[in-house]
């Protein structure tokens, strides 16, 4: 079996889980498996329509609860993240890929910030969201158990976009450094917004069988997962699974 992500218009964890859940994986089987890491979040599936296509959007609500907590809860370093997953009672392959998917992404903001692999500190990518769609996705596949995943090829926006060292050029300096790092072939279209987050491309890292147009395949399941952004085009991932001809 093949999965083949169609995304013209980007990448994003929450986008890849809601088109798998939407292509037949078990939210319930999500959802139980999530509260094993024993975060303070709550996870939900929300039907949206992009452009008149029925899509998945998977979400995920950080409850803050503790205002000291805050700080710790964004700041996770990688070696924070191996631990709770190590120790966690998921899966075994679903904790060696979501720390193969972290670790892409450790890598590349490591580069991007001088700084040593083990000691970053994850922002955006730590704070509990991002964690939730980097197992969620993991847990699709070890439900799916896929034997070859393709992506189609990628494009970001331009422009600019917010982030918690200040504003930062689109794509944004982790995208383009992950894509460096594992030959992933990208280029950017004439929308003014970051389309590639570095969760997406980061499981792309860590999966991806090829960059390419969809091949021959005899099709049994199609999923749609949203994206939150409003764009000028549908904002949506395809899940397109099925058996190569």
């Amino acid at each position: 079996m093949v999965i083949y992500f169609d995304a013209p218009s980007g990448i994003a964890g929450d986008m890849l889980v809601g088109s798998l859940i939407d292509a037949g994986v078990d939210f319930e089987y999500i959802k139980s498996n999530i509260a094993l890491l024993g975060l303070d979040v709550e996870i939900d599936l929300k039907e949206k329509m992009v452009n008149g296509i029925k899509a998945k959007n998977f979400v995920v609500n950080v409850l803050q609860h503790h205002h000291d907590d805050y700080a710790h809860h964004h700041h996770r370093t990688f070696k924070d993240i191996k631990k709770l997953l190590q120790e966690s009672k998921l899966p075994e392959a679903v904790k060696d890929l979501s720390i193969r998917i972290f670790e892409k992404i450790a890598k590349a903001e490591a580069t991007v910030h001088g700084m040593d692999i083990e000691e970053i500190a994850f922002h955006e990518v730590g704070a509990d969201d991002s964690i939730v769609d980097i197992v969620a996705f993991s847990l699709c596949i070890e439900y799916l158990k896929p034997q070859e995943v393709l992506f189609s090829p990628l494009s970001d926006g331009r422009g600019f976009t917010k982030s918690m060292h200040g504003i930062i050029p689109v794509p944004a300096p982790a995208v383009l450094e992950i894509a460096r790092q594992n030959g992933i072939p990208i280029a950017t279209i004439d929308i003014g917004t970051e389309l590639i987050t570095p969760t997406g491309i980061g499981i792309a890292a860590a999966i991806s069988n090829g960059f390419v147009n969809m091949p021959r395949m005899q099709i049994e399941k199609i999923g749609y997962g949203s994206g939150t952004k409003d764009l000028p085009i549908p904002n949506v991932v395809r899940a397109i699974i099925g058996k190569k001809n």
